[in-house]
């Protein structure tokens, strides 16, 4: 087991149910959380599903063992109109996080929490990974149905993964202002048997197995919020609470940092395709500023060091 006191805040946790085929991950994103947010400043309900958000892509992405990047998209009609989270890892123990919402003024402030439809109105969840040469590049997407994203979450992996999955996503401010977005996540991931394993399951263990998965959904679905998101609980606690009884061993934490990557580099190479002319009309006093949505950097260029 990791040494608690090595542990950062931030960072996400795999573990599995001793002996009963079940995995799960467990995360607390603290200062990572909190810088986004506060960057863009945007509606409380908004920066409540971009901190969940930002919980599910790292869910999502902890399972990337290589160097690679995971997006996480959703579009629809209603007060948010767009959601994009970026969770990029370097393939060694450390990922980073960014995201950003575009939504509508006029309905941001009527979001219940309790309808994706009322948030999104008719959306989708597209879920793109990219490990580059190590993998295929993989797509998938869901529609935004349910009471939450949680629900959407879950539908994915019934689809997509054909895995039996429940999801806990949390976001909420502390009583010091400071934004915190807490996840877990449990998975029945049924072993390879011989037939003859399968019969004796089917006749004499079906029931247990279910009992298992059973007992492990209401010990997740008993954790509080409050234990989620509180920073003096280390997740190794909570999964102890928990599970003590049944049994729960936990790997290496992956550690999460809040990072983008765009760069003054990056936005000279892209605008360096527009003619001259084009450069002189989309500048403001001889100046062009382009600020990422990601992170809220405003990068400028001057016209004349750009056309020479």
């Amino acid at each position: 087991m990791p040494d608690i006191k090595e542990l950062l805040i931030d960072h996400s946790l795999p573990f599995t149910l001793e002996g009963k085929d079940i995995t799960g991950r467990i995360l607390r994103l603290s200062q990572t959380v909190d810088n986004i947010l506060k960057a863009h400043q945007y509606p409380k309900e908004v920066n409540k599903i971009l901190g969940q958000s930002l919980a599910l892509a790292t869910l999502l992405g902890s399972f990337m063992k290589y160097e690679g990047i995971l997006m996480l998209q959703m579009k629809g009609s209603g007060a948010i109109r767009t959601l994009v989270v970026d969770y990029a890892t370097d393939g060694n123990g450390e990922a980073s996080l960014r995201g950003y919402a575009a939504y509508d003024d006029a309905l941001a402030d009527k979001i219940i929490p309790q309808s994706l439809e009322n948030i999104f109105g008719e959306g989708y969840m597209m879920i793109t990974i990219d490990q580059g040469k190590y993998m295929e590049r993989y797509q998938g997407i869901t529609a935004l149905t349910g009471d939450n994203l949680a629900c959407a979450a879950e539908e994915y992996f019934a689809v997509s993964e054909q895995v039996k999955t429940h999801v806990r996503l949390e976001c909420e401010k502390n009583s010091d202002g400071a934004w915190r977005a807490g996840a877990m996540m449990i998975q029945h991931v049924a072993k390879k048997t011989t037939d003859q394993q399968k019969d004796a399951i089917q006749n004499t263990g079906a029931d247990h197995h279910d009992e298992n998965w059973h007992n492990a959904y209401v010990m997740l679905k008993s954790l509080k919020k409050s234990e989620l998101l509180d920073d003096s609980l280390s997740l190794q606690t909570l999964l102890m609470r928990l599970y003590h009884e049944i049994g729960v061993r936990v790997f290496d934490p992956l550690k999460l940092v809040n990072g983008c990557r765009c760069s003054e580099q990056k936005l000279r190479s892209v605008i360096s395709k527009f003619s001259p002319k084009e450069l002189q009309d989309i500048a403001e006093e001889g100046i062009i500023k382009m600020t990422c949505e990601f992170c809220k950097t405003e990068h400028k260029f001057n016209v004349k060091n750009l056309i020479n």
